[in-house]
């Protein structure tokens, strides 16, 4: 098994130093990348596409959970694992809630701290002792019964453009493919969902409560 690519992202250095001396001996992960905010992050991951990224809750300028959901809603696969001091289960809800799947704290032993982040390397979740297991049972439950859990980072946003009412032909504008592209996603994501309109489709998110709301909703370009 290849090394997974690794980004750390955290404001302090000397914390991040010490972390990559500890992966260092953490079989199959290498520290590709290293950020101090959000911002560097999301240059980093589109960069480098790192298949494991380790994120602090309280970043400069930002939310390391509003980072947890961009680094998902760019790229589905990757896994997170939250890494952080603060001890509180709206956190661990939060971070779990935009697909994180791991939360761990600082002051947990290094040696806990390594099986936290090979855990979530092997794709399973973790959740820190000191937290009720509760919280960890029902996320897997969440992931367990997604709706789009077969579909790929693109096709999801196929499919949330679609829903929004965008064109096959203001998709490939908005996302910056062809509309051959597009319309191959939406052949794929009707298969894989079983659906065979934009109608169905349609029907689809509001039985799976995956229509955008109101107050969230721009006006779609046709």
């Amino acid at each position: 098994m290849a090394a997974l690519r690794t980004l750390i992202v955290d404001d302090h250095q000397l914390f991040r130093e010490g972390l990559c001396a500890l992966l260092a001996n953490v079989e199959d992960i290498t520290v590709t990348a290293q950020a101090s905010d959000a911002r560097g992050a999301l240059r980093a991951a589109q960069a480098l596409s790192p298949e494991l990224a380790i994120v602090d809750v309280s970043l400069p300028g930002s939310n390391g959970l509003a980072l947890v959901r961009d680094l998902v809603r760019w790229d589905r696969r990757i896994k997170v694992l939250v890494l952080t001091m603060h001890v509180s289960e709206p956190f661990v809800a939060q971070a779990f809630a935009g697909g994180a799947r791991g939360y761990a704290l600082k002051d947990q032993p290094a040696q806990e701290i390594a099986e936290a982040v090979r855990t979530v390397a092997r794709g399973n979740m973790y959740l820190a002792p000191r937290f009720s297991r509760d919280l960890l049972d029902k996320k897997s439950e969440a992931l367990a019964n997604d709706p789009l859990g077969n579909l790929s980072r693109r096709e999801r946003e196929v499919f949330d453009l679609a829903v929004r009412g965008f064109s096959n032909e203001a998709m490939a504008t908005e996302m910056s493919i062809s509309v051959k592209t597009v319309e191959t996603h939406r052949a794929r994501i009707n298969r894989k969902l079983g659906v065979h309109s934009t109608g169905d489709l349609v029907r689809f998110a509001a039985q799976h409560g995956l229509i955008p709301s109101v107050k969230d909703e721009v006006a779609a370009p046709v």
